[in-house]
């Protein structure tokens, strides 16, 4: 029998604990981890040499595979799954009756990995453990593009550029996309900084407040500005959770005074510019097309799931806006509205309002198991989909990886609290060679509603 690793030392981030810990694991969550890494750092794009084989989906198959036989693997009932799956079938539906349906046809296969990859989350993540070895590994892949890109912006004298910053190649090439996985893991690591803080001794503390600062640093640099105004609700939004709130007040006048200064002169421009300059204009003239030409000629389905280019080119070959371009829409919102209908529009609102919903109650269990963790996570994932939903407002991002893992994360978590603490009420236990459940009922013990 396996030794169990003291989950304190975990906690302290201790190298040897969290190696046995990994060793110990299933070879799901090994390969789970994998995909991440070849979905998320891309090395087989940065060294074409390794660029030989699909990685990162044959490692989602052998992640699948090995779920198969990982006997704690159960089917995690949630009222999110019926969301995504019903979200799943709209898309489905807005295919077959798209303006072009090849195209949605084609296009099928993104989303149908990310409902893949949601499953296998909240699946194979289901223990304390497991989720501080999956959050450290997803975590360290970001890390890798947040060191980068507050390096890069440092090493410009915090200067701007029109070109922004960039991370890994595929869903994070461009500085808006970048901008947003960076407000997703500075939220998630300054939220796991929090929890753990108390754990770490004084040099491993300042090195992951800087791993943290990082992620924010990546984004003030990118000179994404829907992204930066994200930041600044992430922060508005922060303070107004914060119980005391004099001293929420002073820290974030002091950072915000801080990001302030070191915005370059062009960048604090392009905020006095926006709604009047040609990119403003020509995302303007992309959704007054779609509220006032798509959304009133096809409101139910849309014009397809991943219709819009085609449709635009279609319709309107000479291209639109002061820039006279065929574009995205710009706007997660009208991206859904316009392809997909205002029944993938009201599905994709109650998907957002139902993550919310999941972390509140996640917040209760975490309460009562006093656990620290689980409780500050709560708040860097509500912070990351507050984050993604503000800049999703200028960027095409519906079908990128930003929402459907945080979404997966989020449902993760809730799955995790509820069944420690169904284990508290009931002393219910695994055996640790079976994966069978041990239950002893305690009377008088209140059931997890």
């Amino acid at each position: 029998m396996k030794q169990a690793v003291d989950i304190k030392d975990l906690y302290a981030l201790k190298v040897g604990a969290l190696w046995s810990a990994l060793r110990a694991e299933h070879l799901s969550l090994w390969m789970l981890c994998m995909y991440f890494f070849f979905e998320y750092v891309r090395p087989q794009s940065i060294y074409p040499e390794l660029d030989i084989l699909p990685w990162a989906q044959l490692f989602l198959i052998a992640s699948i595979l090995a779920a198969f036989s990982d006997r704690s693997v159960h089917w995690v009932g949630n009222g999110q799954n019926k969301l995504m799956i019903l979200f799943a079938m709209i898309i489905i539906m807005s295919g077959l009756f798209a303006f072009k349906r090849s195209a949605s046809l084609d296009y099928w296969s993104v989303f149908a990995g990310w409902l893949i990859v949601y499953f296998l989350v909240i699946s194979i993540v289901n223990t304390e453990t497991r989720l501080i070895l999956f959050l450290l590994a997803y975590c360290l892949f970001s890390l890798k593009m947040a060191q980068h890109g507050a390096v890069s912006w440092a090493m410009r004298g915090f200067s701007f550029a029109s070109y922004g910053l960039v991370g890994a190649p595929g869903w994070f090439s461009n500085s808006g996309e970048y901008a947003i996985q960076m407000i997703i893991y500075g939220s998630l690591s300054v939220s796991m900084v929090v929890a753990l803080k108390q754990y770490w001794g004084p040099v491993k503390k300042w090195l992951l407040y800087l791993a943290a600062a990082m992620g924010y640093m990546s984004v003030m640099g990118a000179s994404s500005r829907g992204s930066q105004i994200g930041l600044a609700v992430i922060g508005i939004w922060m303070l107004l959770k914060m119980k005391n709130g004099f001293k929420g007040l002073i820290v974030i006048i002091i950072l915000a005074t801080a990001l302030y200064y070191l915005l370059p002169d062009e960048q604090m421009e392009r905020f006095a510019e926006m709604g009047d300059d040609k990119n403003s204009l020509q995302r303007l003239a992309y959704w007054q097309y779609a509220i006032h030409e798509i959304i009133p000629k096809y409101p139910v389905l849309g014009i397809g799931y991943h219709n819009w280019i085609y449709y635009l080119a279609f319709k309107v070959p000479e291209g639109m806006g002061p820039l006279q371009k065929v574009q995205e829409s710009h706007n997660i919102y009208i991206q859904a509205t316009s392809e997909l209908g205002f029944i993938g529009l009201f599905g994709f609102l109650w998907l957002i309002v139902y993550a919310f919903i999941n972390n509140a109650r996640t917040r209760r269990c975490a309460k009562e198991l006093k656990n620290t963790l689980i409780y500050y996570l709560t708040f860097g994932l509500d912070a990351g989909l507050i984050g993604y939903l503000v800049a999703g407002s200028f960027v095409t991002v519906l079908y990128y990886p930003f929402f459907w893992i945080q979404v997966a994360m989020i449902v993760m978590l809730n799955n995790i609290a509820n069944t420690m603490l169904v284990r508290i009420n009931h002393k219910i236990d695994r055996d640790p060679e079976t994966g069978a459940l041990l239950v002893e009922q305690v009377e008088g013990e209140k059931k997890l509603s």
